[in-house]
């Protein structure tokens, strides 16, 4: 049996450490909880690291899913000197023109998700490779829903960028390269 400590530290940075609290989301399934959202030195952290280790990486942008990676595609975004990004969103939007959307199966969430883009917010983006950015890759179930996306609207995922990974650190992630920072276990039941 895995033994599980109440907290986890993960580094952000090379001098950034971060404890996360052990939650139980639910029938005795636990994970490390990494929550980005409002953490503005998190995410100031995360992309400064990120932007170095992206460097070498061919992208003209980053797309990204809301919410809880915004705050760090933002920051990273204003580091690399992006005008835009592109954010998809969980819903339907009546204000999308042309909306495209796909379904998304997320091991921390029990109900069916699905991500919508408007023509208006990926039409610049058309014919472009992206850093597609993530809080967390864990199973890839996202980075799939967004692959099916990014083939939908005609845009090209050409790097994958993550504060962490969970289950293993690893170097890529259905066949595209993948950068993260760190890594933490990988959820379960006990």
């Amino acid at each position: 049996m895995t033994t599980w400590n109440d907290t986890y530290t993960v580094h952000l940075g090379p001098d950034f450490p971060v404890t996360i609290p052990l939650l139980d989301i639910g029938d005795g399934f636990h994970i490390y909880s990494f929550d980005m959202t409002g953490q503005t030195a998190w995410n100031n952290a995360a992309a400064k690291e990120l932007a170095k280790r992206l460097k070498d990486y061919d992208f003209d942008g980053i797309v990204t899913v809301q919410t809880k990676s915004c705050g760090l595609c933002q920051a990273l975004s204003t580091l690399m000197g992006n005008d835009a990004y592109l954010e998809l969103r969980k819903s339907k939007k009546p204000f999308m023109v042309d909306p495209v959307g796909v379904e998304v199966k997320s091991i921390t969430t029990n109900s069916k998700q699905e991500l919508w883009i408007g023509k208006e917010k990926y039409l610049a983006f058309q014919g472009k490779k992206l850093c597609f950015l993530d809080d967390v890759v864990s199973t890839g179930g996202t980075i799939s829903a967004v692959l099916q996306l990014a083939e939908k609207i005609g845009i090209e995922i050409s790097v994958i960028a993550c504060a962490l990974t969970e289950g293993g650190m690893r170097s890529e992630c259905k066949g595209i390269p993948l950068v993260a920072l760190d890594n933490i276990p990988l959820p379960g039941k006990f």
